[in-house]
């Protein structure tokens, strides 16, 4: 009795530590695409906004979300990190 239940606990932390090493993969592709000024591959939702002096291109991610600005009114290009960032106004 005790042996299949270590066994099912023995493939869940399999199947939970592939996820994780999957999702690592996944989040460090698309940051070394957007180093390179190239679209992420893994985005879940893309969005492009339209301003008075430029456009910000948006794509969130599993977990990060990344932001490409083409304003005259923001100084950065890029910015890469947690879902939580939020778009720069100025």
């Amino acid at each position: 009795m005790d042996s299949s239940r270590e066994k099912r606990i023995y493939y869940l932390k399999i199947i939970l530590l592939a996820v994780v090493i999957v999702w690592i993969i996944c989040f460090f592709i698309d940051y070394f695409r957007a180093r390179q000024s190239k679209d992420p591959l893994f985005c879940i939702v893309e969005k492009t906004k339209e301003y008075d002096d430029g456009t910000v291109y948006s794509c969130t991610g599993l977990g990060y979300k990344m932001y490409r600005y083409n304003r005259s009114s923001v100084s950065t290009n890029l910015e890469f990190g947690p879902f939580f960032i939020r778009e720069r106004t100025k």
